[in-house]
């Protein structure tokens, strides 16, 4: 430890470089993380607070509830209290700006039914509850809000907190609030059938009870899964991140290899003094530690003031667990990546290497 430290400080320059590297690339893999947790969060934040197991939908949707329709005949001997209906449909919002936002139609006192952050639940038809990241847009509480290419004017009566899918801001209303909403801004001319929804939201699994030729049930994470967009992000981001954290473990693990063969006279004299092999292998490891260390939690807190700096601008999102899992994982790659340092130490001659 001490000949580690000691050497970090006489040799300043050039292990500040080294962790100047260490900060940018882990300042890059937190900070796509971090957005790459947000934006898979803005796709499901609603759905998470269901705490559903499955969801039901038509057998000719395709996995997309956009265009599941069920009716009555079909969900009628279904619903219990852990089978909710449950309307899906998009809109544009008209504000100081125009907002696409998704529309949920939900039964009052159903487990669908959104926690109200602020004000309170709908009780007539004309009434909606927002997502409050729809505040911005100037809209408060008793003010009416307008949606494109639909005739009416809804109240607001509360706003429920950061309830977002597919990356939109959701509007909630009766089911028959949300049929007409819904056909008006789509042209969905059949969801005006008065028992139109567009899915069941079950908990429990039951998937035989479920299933037949006109509907099936599938897990939600596996709806989640199959979201547009959804799975090619995901796995996009994950290829990014692992690359990064293995290049910045490679490129770490070089520098030490280089700075070790620099130091092999001087390696060869400790060993001729008496200095085992072993306690030079703990100090250059203890080094690979110490930058890693200090690159990594300094990149990770400017990637969190980065986050801070750009909320409400970028789907920017702290998962501890993540952080705290790539931080272990890229420590335990730059200490197998250092290995190659402390072999090549174990093999110096102090004769050859002094002489």
């Amino acid at each position: 430890m001490f000949l580690a430290i000691n050497e970090i400080l006489k040799e300043k320059s050039r292990f500040v470089l080294i962790v100047i590297v260490v900060i940018l690339v882990s300042y890059l893999v937190f900070f796509l993380t971090g957005l790459a947790y947000g934006l898979a969060s803005s796709y499901t934040r609603a759905l998470d607070k269901w705490e559903a197991s499955g969801i039901i939908m038509s057998a000719n949707a395709n996995d997309t509830i956009g265009r599941s329709l069920l009716y009555s005949s079909d969900y009628a001997n279904l619903l219990s209290d852990d089978v909710a209906p449950l309307g899906v449909g998009s809109a544009t919002l008209i504000a100081e700006s125009r907002e696409d936002v998704a529309l949920f139609g939900v039964e009052q006192g159903s487990f669908l039914a959104p926690d109200i952050s602020e004000g309170r639940s709908i009780s007539a038809d004309n009434e909606v509850v927002l997502s409050d990241e729809l505040q911005p847009l100037g809209i408060a509480i008793g003010d009416s809000i307008a949606l494109a290419d639909v005739a009416d004017k809804y109240k607001v009566v509360g706003f429920t907190s950061r309830s977002t899918f597919q990356t939109t801001p959701v509007i909630y209303m009766s089911h028959d609030t949300w049929r007409l909403v819904a056909s008006e801004a789509s042209g969905m001319t059949g969801m005006r059938d008065s028992s139109t929804i567009s899915a069941l939201i079950t908990r429990g699994d039951q998937k035989a009870a479920y299933t037949n030729d006109r509907i099936y049930w599938q897990s939600i994470d596996d709806f989640i899964f199959n979201l547009p967009g959804y799975r090619p992000q995901v796995l996009t981001f994950s290829l990014m991140i692992g690359f990064l954290i293995g290049i910045a473990a490679f490129v770490l693990s070089i520098f030490i290899y280089i700075l070790t063969m620099q130091k092999k006279s001087v390696f060869g004299v400790l060993k001729a003094e008496g200095i085992s092999s072993a306690y030079i292998a703990r100090s250059v490891m203890v080094q690979v530690v110490i930058i890693a260390a200090t690159g990594l939690l300094t990149g990770l807190a400017l990637s969190l003031v980065t986050g801070l700096l750009l909320a409400g601008k970028v789907p920017f999102e702290v998962n501890l667990i993540f952080f705290v899992g790539i931080t272990l994982l890229f420590l335990l790659c730059a200490v197998l990546g250092g290995i190659a340092s402390v072999r090549s130490v174990a093999k110096i001659d102090p004769v050859e290497a002094i002489g």
